[in-house]
C-alpha cells in the first residue's frame, strides 16, 4: 500500500524555548491529598489555564511560597520541592508527589504562590485550545538550513542478574535509567543563534517602536500609537526618522496626528517617531513644551529615546518633573550621543518603566496596567537598560555590554506580561525603559526587513552572545507521518525538552558555506499518545507568512547562509588574505544527572512521560567551558613562525576577528562579527609539501573569551 510507512520526506522538526510558570493571587488549590500526592487545580483565570498539553509538565520542579495558607511547605522556610508525576489540561489539575504539608481542599490565599522551574517545560502555547487535536507547545523555531540531524534517541540501561543455582541464563532483567545523548546538529548558518544556545549570554536591541505614515495628507499612521503616546490636543513633534526633518503636533486623535503633513519632504510610508516637543536644554537637562503627550511620565528616572541623522539614540535621565516639563540628569547610554541631539526643537520619546524590579531569572515582567493593556501575545516586549552587565574578558577595565533584552509575550494577565524565556539579567525599574515590538511584512513601526533587491537590512535588531554561567534550555521537536495531510490522522510526534548545547565547533572553508555543528543532549522525552497533538509543519501551519517567518527564525531574503567569499579574518593584527580554512569550537563539559527518587504514581503504556520522568537525568550542569581555533594559511611571511618562537600572548591587543557578511548591494546588510581575544598560538607547522606546492601553515591557537555580535531581522534568538 502507498504511503503506509513514514519517510524522511514527510518528518518535521522544529525548537523552542523553555520557561517557568508561576501561580499566584489564589490562582490554584489544593484539592486532594492523597498517601504520597496531591492534586492542585488551577483556576479559570490563571493566564494558561487549559493551555498546557496534557503531561506537558512531568518531571518538572515545584516550588511554594507559603505566604497565609501554605507556610508549611514554604520552600524559603522548609526546602520542600515537589515533582509534578501528572498534568491534565481538561481539568487543569497538576498531580504532585510527595503530597503537601498542607491539608486538602485548601486554597491558595493571595499571599500564596507556587513556582515551576523552566528547565524541561517548553514554552505553553497561547493558540493551543483544550479542544480536539490541538495541544501544543511554541516549539515553532526553525533550526536552520540542516544536512544532518540526530535525534538523542534514549537508550535503557538494562540491568541484568545471574542468579546462583540457576543456570547460566541470565535470570532477571530490570529497566534503569535513561540516556538522552548523542544529539547533533549539522547545517549550514543562514544565522548564529545557535552561538546562543552553546555560549549562555545573549543581549539584543532593536530600534525600538516607531509610527509608519499610512496618509502623509491624511496625517494618519498606521495601526496603533506607540506605547506611551497619549491621545488629546497636547504640544507634541513628530519626526521623520530617516533624515531628522520634524514639525510640530498640535493634536492626536486615535490614528490622526495633526501637523503631520507638515513635515518637509514627507510621504506616505514614512517611518516617524511622536514624542515631546523640546522646548530648551542645558547639559544634562531638558524642558519639554508640556509631559502631557506621554501617556505614563515616570518621575524617577527612566530611558528616553531622540532621532539624531537618522538613528536613534538612547539616554537615561534621573527625574521627570511633570508640572514644569523638566527632565533632569540626562545621559547617554551604549556610547550614543542623545544629549548632544537634544537641542531645542528635538523630539523625545520617554518610554514607561516597569512597575518593579525584574530579577535574573524571571519569566514575567510587571507594568502598569496602562501599558498591561496594550500588550497582546504574540507582541515582543524590549527592556533599554542603562545599566551594563560584565562579560568575561580580560581589559584592565572589565568589558561591559547593556543589559538590552527582548522577549516574546505569551500572555498578559495585568500588571504581568508573560514571556518565551527567563529574562538574562536582573533590572532596576527606575534604571530602564519598555517598548513594545510587532512584526511586519516589511519595515512599518520599527519592524525588521530586509529588502527583497538589494539585501538591505532595515531596522536591524544587534544581538551580542557572550559566555555565560548557564546555558539556556531548549525542546525539540519531532514528527512523522505518512501522508501530505496535516496535521494528519497518522503520525508519531516526539518532544524532548531540557535540551542544552554541550559542543559547537563553526568551520568555513573555500569549497562554500559556513557550517556550524552542534552536539546537545536532551533529559526527557514526551510522546503524543492521545493523538491531540497538533504538530508544527513549518511551511504549513507555522511559518506560513512573511510575517510568521521572521517570528520563526527564517525571515524572506534572510535564508540564504554565510558564504566563504564574504567572510574575512584577521589575527596577529594583520588580516589573514591567503587564508584556506578555519574551525573554532566551544565545549562547555555539561554533565547529566540523576537523583534518587521515588515515583508513587500509577503507570501505563499510555503515558505520554513513564514513570513520572524519574528515569531521566534531573538536570544537565555545566562544567569548565574550552574554546579551540585553528586555521591554515599559505604561507607569505615569516609571521606565523615568530608567533611560535616568540611565544607572544595577545592579551587584550591584536584581537583574532572574523567578519560574516550576507551577500548583496546595500551596506547595511546582515552581518556577524566574532571576536576572539586572549590568544596565544600552540602550534604552527610550516611542512615541506612533498607535491612541491605552497607551504601552508597548520596553526592552532589557546584562546580564553570569545564573543559574537549578529545584525539580523529576528527580534530574538
Amino acid at each position: 500500500m502507498a504511503n503506509a510507512i513514514f519517510k524522511g520526506d514527510l518528518a518535521e522538526v522544529s525548537f523552542g524555548k523553555e520557561v517557568g510558570i508561576n501561580f499566584g493571587n489564589a490562582e490554584i488549590t489544593h484539592t486532594t491529598k492523597g498517601a504520597d500526592t496531591s492534586v492542585l487545580t488551577i483556576a479559570s483565570g490563571h493566564y494558561l489555564y487549559q493551555l498546557i498539553p496534557d503531561n506537558m509538565l512531568v518531571g518538572a520542579r515545584m516550588r511554594i511560597t507559603g505566604g497565609t495558607n501554605f507556610g508549611s511547605d514554604d520552600f524559603s522556610a522548609t526546602g520542600r520541592v515537589y515533582y509534578v508525576i501528572a498534568n491534565d489540561a481538561t481539568a487543569a489539575t497538576i498531580t504532585i508527589q510527595p503530597a503537601l504539608a498542607t491539608a486538602g481542599s485548601t486554597a491558595f490565599s493571595t499571599a500564596d504562590s507556587a513556582t515551576l522551574d523552566s528547565f524541561r517545560i517548553p514554552t505553553p502555547d497561547p493558540a493551543m485550545s483544550d479542544t480536539g487535536n490541538n495541544h501544543r507547545m511554541m516549539t515553532d523555531q526553525f533550526i536552520g538550513l540542516l544536512n544532518e540531524f540526530t535525534l538523542p534517541e534514549p537508550e535503557i540501561d538494562v540491568r541484568k542478574q545471574h542468579v546462583i543455582g540457576l543456570g547460566r541464563d541470565v535470570n532477571v532483567i530490570t529497566s534503569g535509567r535513561e540516556t538522552l545523548s548523542g544529539g547533533s546538529i549539522q547545517l549550514n548558518a543562514h544565522t548564529l543563534r545557535w552561538m546562543k544556545y552553546a555560549l549562555g549570554g545573549h543581549s539584543s536591541k532593536s530600534v525600538g517602536e516607531f509610527s509608519s505614515v499610512n496618509s502623509f495628507s491624511g496625517q494618519t499612521v498606521v495601526g496603533e500609537l506607540p506605547l506611551n503616546i497619549a491621545t488629546g490636543s497636547n504640544a507634541a513633534r513628530v519626526v521623520k526618522v530617516s533624515n531628522g526633518n520634524s514639525a510640530a503636533v498640535t493634536g492626536i486623535s486615535t490614528l490622526t496626528v495633526t501637523g503631520l503633513s507638515s513635515i518637509s519632504g514627507g510621504a506616505d510610508g514614512d517611518i516617524v517617531m511622536i514624542g515631546g516637543d523640546v522646548a530648551s536644554t542645558t547639559s544634562d537637562q531638558v524642558t519639554l513644551d508640556t509631559t502631557a503627550i506621554f501617556a505614563e511620565k515616570p518621575l524617577t528616572g527612566g530611558v528616553l529615546k531622540v532621532i539624531s541623522s537618522g538613528a536613534p539614540l538612547l539616554a537615561s535621565y534621573a527625574t521627570l518633573n511633570a508640572s514644569s516639563h523638566v527632565i533632569d540628569g540626562i545621559a547617554d547610554i551604549d556610547s550614543g550621543a542623545a544629549t548632544a541631539a537634544l537641542s531645542s526643537g528635538a523630539t523625545l520619546y520617554v518610554m514607561p518603566v516597569p512597575a518593579a524590579a525584574v530579577t535574573e531569572g524571571d519569566n514575567r515582567i510587571e507594568v502598569s496596567a496602562t501599558s498591561a493593556g496594550k500588550f497582546t501575545a504574540g507582541d515582543y516586549i524590549q527592556i533599554f537598560d542603562k545599566d551594563t552587565h560584565i562579560i568575561p574578558s580580560q581589559d584592565a577595565t572589565p568589558a561591559t555590554i547593556q543589559k538590552h533584552e527582548i522577549r516574546r509575550v505569551i500572555a498578559v494577565d495585568s500588571p504581568y506580561l508573560y514571556v518565551d524565556e527567563p529574562f538574562t539579567f536582573a533590572h532596576t525599574a527606575t534604571s530602564c525603559g519598555i517598548e513594545r515590538l510587532q512584526y511586519s511584512t516589511d519595515s512599518a513601526r520599527g519592524s525588521p526587513h530586509i529588502n527583497g533587491t538589494t539585501k538591505e537590512l532595515v531596522h536591524g535588531v544587534e544581538h551580542t552572545m557572550f559566555g555565560h554561567t548557564t546555558v539556556p534550555s531548549f525542546a525539540i521537536e519531532q514528527s512523522f507521518r505518512s501522508t501530505d495531510a496535516s496535521p494528519g490522522g497518522d503520525q508519531l510526534l516526539r518532544i524532548y525538552s531540557g535540551c542544552k548545547v554541550n559542543s559547537l565547533e563553526v568551520s568555513a572553508d573555500t569549497e562554500g558555506e559556513l557550517k556550524l555543528n552542534s552536539g546537545y543532549e536532551a533529559s526527557r522525552h514526551y510522546t503524543d499518545t492521545g493523538s491531540r497533538f497538533n504538530p508544527h509543519r513549518m511551511f504549513d501551519n507555522t511559518a506560513n507568512s512573511a510575517t510568521n517567518r521572521k517570528v520563526s527564525g527564517i525571515a524572506v531574503d534572510g535564508e540564504k547562509p554565510y558564504l566563504f567569499q564574504d567572510i574575512s579574518i584577521e589575527a596577529f593584527g594583520r588580516p589573514i588574505l591567503r587564508g584556506t580554512q578555519f574551525n573554532f569550537g566551544i565545549a562547555n563539559n555539561n554533565t547529566a544527572r540523576w537523583f534518587i527518587r521515588g515515583h508513587q504514581g500509577t503507570t501505563s503504556d499510555t503515558d505520554q512521560v513513564q514513570h513520572g520522568a524519574t528515569q531521566f537525568p534531573m538536570d544537565i550542569t555545566e562544567a569548565q567551558r574550552e574554546y579551540t581555533f585553528t586555521f591554515d594559511a599559505l604561507v607569505e611571511d615569516d609571521r606565523l613562525w615568530e608567533q611560535v618562537r616568540t611565544r607572544k600572548h595577545h592579551k587584550n591587543t591584536n584581537d583574532i576577528t572574523i567578519t560574516l557578511t550576507k551577500p548583496g548591494s546595500a551596506s547595511t546588510r546582515q552581518r556577524a562579527t566574532i571576536t576572539i581575544e586572549d590568544y596565544t598560538i600552540i602550534k604552527a607547522d610550516h611542512q615541506i609539501p612533498a607535491d612541491k606546492g605552497p607551504i601552508t601553515a597548520n596553526v592552532e591557537l589557546v584562546i580564553r573569551h570569545l564573543k559574537v555580535t549578529e545584525h539580523s531581522p529576528y527580534y530574538s534568538l
